[in-house]
């Protein structure tokens, strides 16, 4: 068995009822509460926050209309010096909750910050504020992962600081149910792809078959959240998947030939470059594509993964996944044009050629059905 570590960084909770545990907490502490738009107010995160300051005695200073754009983290960490603040809460998706670790590590490294983000400076172990981050659009994983992505629209600039671990994250089915038909299948089908990033080419048996389980369990989840979108058990299930597929939990025997899998990631980016749509658009309509690419190059371990997940034959597997996620409730297509000197020009680390990875983009753009 390859060797492995078990990371334990974050302390993660799920709670049908928060308040008593964002009171502990905050108690008698100045908090940063980090949020984006008006989503935190209509699904009750933003109330259950202020009740849990009030109750704890904390002074609740707040960020709102964050998101990881340099600007928004920089206005971050300067509300952070200014009042003196002992503890981050990030609510949110992605955006929000990378945008609440890069305050919390920002306010010591600001001066460097790009050396974490862009030229991979290990941000590890080093010094940041106590943070708390609860998703309340569950599908990235950010809460329980260690990647935070920051960018720079002003100047292009992005990158992922790869290090930076929450102190608690908290989990909370019900802040889901205002999210609407599409948005709440992709908190499944995101889920899905990235627990089937780590799972596939995990040569643990244990940690394979943990991840093929989890597979079962979040399409199911999915499936029920289509027909019942109230279900909060099926809510909770992709909640806990979502955390659980970016922590040391699953992949544990994947080495350098199963990290192939995980160029999803960086493939995904071009749609999100070149059509101006978000990592969930990006990363669910690029996979079914991503892993027929990926055939030619690891065809067994393919073969064996989709029959194991989802009982298809690595011949089909393609257009069989394409309409399963669109039966879910997701558009599998881009509006738009791509070409080789358009990728050639985003900058992403991809074990794909460039015209292998024009080739995915092109499968997934309408008027190529």
């Amino acid at each position: 068995m390859k060797d492995f570590t078990l990371r334990n960084d974050t302390r993660l909770l799920l709670r049908n009822e928060p308040v008593a545990d964002i009171a502990e907490q905050t108690k008698g502490k100045r908090v940063l509460f980090v949020y984006g738009g008006g989503s935190v107010k209509k699904n009750g995160c933003y109330d259950d926050i202020a009740k849990a300051v009030q109750q704890g005695g904390a002074t609740l200073y707040e960020l709102g209309g964050a998101s990881r754009e340099l600007e928004d983290i920089e206005r971050g960490i300067a509300l952070t010096k200014e009042h003196d603040i002992e503890l981050i809460i990030g609510a949110g998706g992605a955006s929000i909750m990378d945008c609440a670790k890069l305050i919390a590590f920002g306010v010591f490294h600001e001066a460097d910050l790009w050396d974490y983000v862009k030229r991979r400076k290990n941000p590890y172990g080093e010094r940041r504020l106590p943070l708390l981050l609860m998703p309340t659009y569950p599908s990235s994983g950010s809460e329980y992962g260690l990647g935070a992505v920051m960018a720079d629209s002003r100047t292009g600039d992005f990158g992922t600081a790869y290090g930076i671990a929450a102190d608690t994250a908290l989990l909370v089915p019900r802040y889901a149910l205002t999210l609407n038909e599409e948005l709440t299948a992709y908190t499944g089908l995101v889920t899905l792809v990235q627990v089937c990033s780590a799972t596939l080419g995990d040569r643990n048996p244990l940690s394979y078959n943990i991840g093929i389980t989890v597979i079962h369990q979040v399409l199911d989840a999915a499936r029920r959240l289509k027909e019942t979108p109230q279900d909060l058990d099926a809510r909770g299930v992709i909640a806990y998947a979502a955390s659980i597929s970016t922590s040391s939990r699953l992949g544990l025997g994947k080495g350098e030939k199963g990290d192939f899998a995980y160029d999803i990631y960086e493939v995904e980016f071009v749609p999100e470059v070149l059509f101006g749509v978000p990592y969930r658009k990006a990363l669910t309509t690029v996979y079914p594509r991503f892993l027929a690419a990926m055939t030619k190059y690891h065809e067994d371990e393919i073969r064996r993964f989709v029959g194991d997940a989802f009982g298809l034959d690595v011949s089909t597997m393609e257009s069989a996944l394409v309409r399963m996620f669109s039966e879910l409730g997701v558009d599998m297509y881009f509006e738009g044009d791509a070409t080789l000197e358009d990728i050639c020009r985003i900058d992403i680390d991809s074990l794909l050629s460039g015209k292998e990875i024009l080739e995915i983009v092109r499968k997934c753009i309408t008027n190529n059905k």
